[in-house]
């Protein structure tokens, strides 16, 4: 065999090495094991929610109807539970004129409290159902 051919195939295999070197860790990498997409927070569809209010307004449990993947028939409210429908934060009195429609209780796993309750199938001012 010719010197040029020796040649070329030693350059090859070097190349050929290197390549593998670098991306060995590309392949030999874990997967990830789905801390990017889990979340602590878990939505569920009620087809009536009820807000259980106290005697000064405050939310003081909330009680889904309907709603298989509910933890509980009453959730207690977290301290900084939110309140929406039509993509507009609710507050007082308009808390009872949603109660009985349905929506998503949004809740924060480690604690089993609703974080969120969203009232769904209300337009907003813009014209788009929420």
């Amino acid at each position: 065999m010719s010197k040029l051919y020796l040649h070329s195939m030693f350059n090859l295999k070097a190349v050929v090495a290197v390549l593998l070197w670098g991306l060995a860790p590309l392949v030999l990498a874990d997967e990830p094991t789905g801390q990017l997409i889990d979340s602590p927070y878990e939505a569920v569809e009620a087809r009536a929610i009820e807000l259980v209010t106290s005697a000064g307004g405050d939310v003081v449990g909330v009680r889904g109807e309907g709603c298989p993947g509910c933890p509980a028939s009453s959730l207690l409210p977290s301290g900084d539970l939110i309140v929406e429908a039509g993509g507009r934060r609710l507050q007082g009195s308009d808390l009872d004129t949603f109660n009985g429609r349905p929506g998503v209780i949004h809740i924060y796993r480690p604690t089993g409290m609703a974080h969120r309750v969203s009232f769904t199938g209300v337009v907003s001012s813009g014209g788009d159902e929420q």
